[in-house]
């Protein structure tokens, strides 16, 4: 997908910041994590429901701006039906992409860690460091949650 890299709020993150898919919260989730940015205000829920190792069910609760809103949306649903390994890869994967140089990937997707897919229209933040703490917030609200599963 090709990102126009001095747009900095794409069409996806504002539809997504607008209207998100997978916000709100789960009846009886099995694993949760928070995440809070008190520099801006920024603040996440992600709630989970597993299948043995696989995310079955992602929910989030977000208030902050409209790349944290879009970025937790459309985390939630690149990790639907991953494995955990393959979801943490995902992570990895999408914070490499923004601190990449020279626009070369510094990691690329395998059968362990699927293709970052919508998520790339975050690539932009490469030149907009201050928000890129924005972006990663979901990330680390998710790691927290997967930091209390038994695999």
């Amino acid at each position: 997908m090709p990102v126009d890299s001095g747009a900095l709020y794409d069409r996806l993150i504002v539809q997504r910041a607008r209207k998100p898919l997978f916000a709100g919260r789960l009846e009886n989730p099995e694993k949760i994590g928070e995440g809070k940015n008190p520099l801006c205000g920024d603040k996440t829920r992600v709630e989970l429901q597993l299948d043995q190792d696989h995310i079955s069910l992602v929910r989030h609760h977000t208030r902050g701006c409209a790349i944290c809103l879009a970025a937790a949306d459309l985390m939630a649903e690149r990790i639907t039906g991953l494995n955990i390994a393959q979801a943490e890869g995902v992570g990895r994967q999408f914070s490499a992409m923004l601190v990449e140089k020279d626009g070369q990937p510094a990691t690329s997707a395998t059968a362990e860690t699927p293709a970052l897919e919508q998520l790339e229209a975050f690539a932009p933040l490469r030149a907009h460091r201050a928000r890129i703490r924005c972006a990663e917030l979901p990330w680390v609200a998710l790691k927290e949650a997967l930091s209390h599963v038994d695999v």
